[in-house]
């Protein structure tokens, strides 16, 4: 069987049981262990903003300013459940390719963001949320923007792109992993996959191993930096991001793993002999943090089941709205798999360009940053939108980087 074989079938299965010999074995994970420490958001952006609206103060994640004000600002909207800092490793590749800053906020209900009702995550208020803080960020004028969003944050970059306020100055839209017609026929075992996870976690280098085991995000350098932002500290109700420059871990000391993935198309993957770990608990309410000498710390900051009404609005719609966009639009897929009828029309007349990303999950700006951003950056140079940083032509950024 070949190594590719072995990686696919290894994607599909769920983590290793443990060993069985006659030998003792080490301690779960001991000497193999990969190194789920959290990472902070200043390594990959140079500040943050708390941008305040009528619906509340927002959390804005800034790259440093590009070098001349006609250059690119790609603002990045993220799925449900997660937060601006998904698409922490994306930045840092995007921005080592292209003239270009990255805006990346956390929307209503999720991250650091603060809404005067959080509950409403209806797909006009979130619309108008970007549309207030695009606003208010560029009060003296709106550069060029280029919207890329995943999954509900596909569905709202492309509604903001229809915005009259904002339409003129939108030069571009790349939308990952959502189609209408296969979200909508997902919304029906949504609860039951929400079911399935997790309700709490000892430490936060439990909910970075559960998050890459679990295959929510399969890079544990994306889940580093990105799963902390996802849950909060039971106690303080503070996100889990505000606690780790301060962090000790209670966990065995890992074994540092890699900064970076051999190669910019590969997921990193648990190590051969690994251990299961079977020390997830599901409480029975999401709302308490057991006690006792094993209590759980954290839980998630937004409980994704109460959100169920506003689903279906995101997504309807959704495949003509694309479409309408004058924009050049850009559609990325975890797999060919997932066009419904209307953009499968829409594909064969020409009317976007789509790429297919092998070997990634849902979250393929987490699972494959490097890929990712290169599609987005080919996509950026071949509109003229803007201009490698090294001078390579587009042609030659294809050839060398594709």
């Amino acid at each position: 069987m070949s190594a590719l074989q072995k990686s696919i079938m290894k994607n599909k299965l769920p983590p290793r049981c443990p060993r069985s010999s006659g030998s003792k074995l080490a301690p779960f994970g001991a000497g193999r262990r990969k190194d789920y420490t959290p990472v902070s958001w200043k390594q990959y952006f140079d500040k943050t903003v708390d941008v305040e609206t009528d619906g509340g103060v927002f959390k804005v994640y800034l790259s440093p300013e590009p070098d001349h004000p006609d250059r690119p600002r790609i603002v990045t909207l993220h799925g449900g459940g997660y937060s601006g800092l998904s698409w922490s490793l994306f930045t840092e590749e995007i921005t080592s390719m292209i003239h270009c800053q990255v805006i990346s906020m956390d929307v209503r209900g999720h991250g650091e963001t603060k809404a005067t009702d959080p509950d409403d995550l209806s797909i006009e208020t979130l619309v108008h949320d970007v549309e207030q803080v695009l606003h208010k960020l560029f009060s003296e004028g709106i550069p060029p923007l280029v919207l890329v969003g995943h999954s509900m944050g596909g569905a709202i970059a492309v509604r903001v792109a229809l915005q009259p306020s904002l339409e003129h100055c939108i030069h571009g839209i790349a939308v990952i992993d959502v189609v209408e017609g296969t979200a909508m026929d997902a919304l029906a075992s949504m609860q039951s996959f929400l079911r399935s996870r997790p309700t709490h976690f000892k430490s936060l280098e439990h909910a970075i191993e559960w998050c890459v085991r679990s295959g929510q995000v399969r890079n544990v350098d994306s889940a580093k930096v990105s799963m902390p932002s996802q849950i909060v500290n039971c106690e303080s109700n503070l996100l889990a991001t505000n606690e780790i420059e301060s962090y000790e871990s209670t966990d065995p000391a890992p074994v540092a793993a890699a900064r970076h993935e051999p190669r910019a198309d590969c997921i990193a993957e648990e190590g051969d002999g690994e251990e299961e770990d079977n020390t997830f608990v599901k409480p029975t309410a999401i709302g308490d943090c057991p006690g006792g000498p094993t209590a759980m710390k954290y839980k998630w900051r937004i409980d994704l089941s109460k959100t169920e009404r506003h689903w279906s609005g995101w997504f309807r719609g959704l495949s003509a709205a694309f479409l309408s966009v004058r924009a050049p639009r850009l559609l990325l897929l975890a797999s060919i798999d997932g066009l419904d009828r209307e953009l499968t029309v829409g594909q064969m007349q020409g009317k976007f360009q789509m790429q297919v990303l092998t070997r990634c999950g849902h979250a393929v700006h987490e699972d494959s940053p490097g890929e990712v951003a290169r599609v987005v950056a080919s996509f950026l140079l071949r509109h003229r939108l803007t201009e490698a940083l090294d001078g390579e032509s587009t042609a030659e950024f294809v050839m060398y980087h594709l």
